[in-house]
């Protein structure tokens, strides 16, 4: 079998994965990189089943020896916020509510928290998630009173 050059390679995987109609749409999102027949792929992806179809379609292309698939689903990465957040005391506790959505490693947090501290935490959290390529931050600064039983 002959070696294909890393250019050549990167330029059928890109082909192949860019001919496949639902990454098509989100192809300027993942990046290809070829070294010594070693396919890396990186970016973000809808869902998990397309992050595991890229790396079916990168292993079929001749001359790939192995893939490493480092794309992030938009799934992975709410799930990841939602475990960070939920670890934070002060973001999970009855005063905060923040929900958090991903379209495209593109990610929007909903919801109060009691103080802008609070606030600029969760986005902080938000932002050190890998995948997420911007946050807007929606939460809204709510103190929660309680009432005396």
């Amino acid at each position: 079998m002959n070696a294909v050059d890393d250019a050549t390679l990167r330029a059928r995987v890109e082909e192949r994965l860019y001919r496949y109609d639902p990454l098509r749409v989100n192809f300027h999102l993942i990046r290809v990189d070829a070294r010594d027949g070693r396919v890396i792929l990186e970016g973000v992806v809808p869902s998990t089943a397309m992050k595991r179809m890229a790396e079916i379609l990168a292993r079929s292309i001749p001359g790939v020896r192995e893939v490493q698939n480092d794309l992030v689903a938009d799934p992975e990465i709410e799930a990841e916020l939602g475990l960070r957040l939920a670890a934070d005391p002060e973001l999970s506790s009855p005063q905060a509510r923040v929900l958090a959505t991903s379209v495209q490693g593109d990610v929007t947090l909903a919801g109060w928290v009691p103080n802008e501290a609070a606030r600029q935490r969760a986005e902080q959290i938000a932002r050190s998630i890998r995948g997420v390529r911007n946050v807007v931050n929606n939460l809204q600064v709510k103190m929660v009173v309680r009432r005396a039983a």
